[in-house]
């Protein structure tokens, strides 16, 4: 687990070297699971989502994950009056920890968010998604399940037209 953040860690710091074209955004995540999420836009339709939340539905457990965004065409007509609006997926991981914290369980899982997201105009923007997340949960209990999340972020930068 700690190779993976580690590799997180390097893939957003290659983005910090794009600050003209960085978008970088912080907010809450409600559903499946509950707590913080981030995320950075290192250049034009990709963009690195990593969330740290408390799964309440079938197993209690905190849950790690990050993602590699893949945001498709602006569907709105003129962002700067309008706002952005566009659909996106994407690829990733997720470790789930439960048990007694002296001697957690580790799960972990291969996901694919599919969502849409609708950034308001300004700087900073607000940004408002809704997503679900397909996981195929890997171990010696390999199933597929799905998360649920809606939230909000508040986006600093730019992104060129």
């Amino acid at each position: 687990m700690q190779r993976v953040i580690a590799m997180l860690l390097v893939l957003a710091a290659m983005g910090w070297g794009t600050a003209s074209a960085m978008v970088f955004g912080v907010g809450p995540m409600l559903g499946e699971p509950m707590g913080l999420t981030a995320q950075v836009f290192p250049s034009k339709g990709i963009a690195l989502v990593g969330g740290v939340g408390y799964s309440w539905w079938q197993d209690t457990s905190t849950q790690i994950q990050g993602d590699l965004i893949f945001t498709g065409h602006n569907l709105t007509s003129n962002r700067h009056e309008e706002g952005a609006m566009a659909a996106y997926m994407g690829l990733g991981a997720q470790a789930r920890l439960s048990g007694d914290p002296g001697n957690p369980t580790v799960r972990s899982g291969l996901r694919m968010p599919l969502g849409i997201i609708y950034m308001f105009p300004g700087n900073p923007a607000l940004g408002l998604y809704l997503e679900a997340d397909p996981r195929f949960n890997l171990g010696t209990d390999q199933y597929l399940s799905c998360d649920a999340v809606c939230g909000l972020r508040i986006y600093w930068g730019s992104v060129g037209d």
